[in-house]
């Protein structure tokens, strides 16, 4: 039995059915926030590690209320598109199996930001943005096939956004100057690595994903 097959079974219990509704509706409290007092994310909602060792553990959770855009367009376009992967990736895996994907992104940022406080007595603020920008990276090697509308018009098959999607984050990596960004980056990719990695059954052909092995 592997480590996630055991996983599974001891708390496959307390996965939380239907989590990207509970999610989006954490995007759209955090855009609220954002809007009306912005101030307030970071002073006491984001992840902010001397805070939590300090006693504020409720950011351990509210710093994912970040939501995936600024602009109130980009951002119900976004809350919608997660949703519709989000929920799909739920259906097609299965309810822990989500639940897992996004709590281990989720957890390796906080222990990240913990991590680099204690090493080097810096808060090290990390933000979830590229977490969520990983569900799409996700879907897209569960669904390589799929197509979507770039731009409302030119269809572009799931796999062929999801190159350009890693790509862009590489550059990221290799522009931004922020260290937090960069960590982000990573995390999110090492996350969709780790969670295939667990999940999908070895076969020996050079089909690495199948379908099927989330059915």
């Amino acid at each position: 039995m592997t480590l996630y097959e055991k996983l599974e079974r001891k708390f496959g219990r307390y996965a939380i059915p239907n989590l990207m509704k509970y999610i989006c509706v954490m995007y759209i409290v955090g855009y609220l926030i954002q809007m009306f007092n912005p101030t307030l994310y970071y002073y006491y909602l984001d992840l902010d590690p001397e805070a939590i060792l300090h006693g504020h553990i409720w950011r351990i959770i509210t710093f994912l209320f970040y939501p995936p855009s600024g602009n109130l367009i980009w951002f119900l376009l976004g809350v919608y598109i997660y949703y519709s992967l989000g929920t799909t990736l739920e259906r097609v895996w299965g309810t822990f199996k989500y639940n897992f994907f996004y709590a281990t992104g989720a957890l390796m940022l906080i222990l990240a930001a913990i991590l680099f406080y204690l090493v080097t007595g810096y808060s090290l603020q990390l933000y979830p943005t590229y977490m969520t920008f990983s569900i799409f990276l996700a879907y897209a090697l569960t669904f390589p096939n799929a197509t979507f509308l770039l731009y409302f018009f030119i269809p572009v098959k799931a796999q062929w956004l999801a190159i350009g999607e890693v790509i862009l984050y590489i550059y990221y990596f290799i522009t931004i100057p922020d260290l937090g960004s960069k960590i982000a980056i990573l995390l999110s990719l090492l996350n969709v690595g780790l969670f295939f990695y667990m999940t999908t059954r070895r076969r020996r052909t050079k089909k690495v994903f199948d379908i099927n092995d989330f059915r």
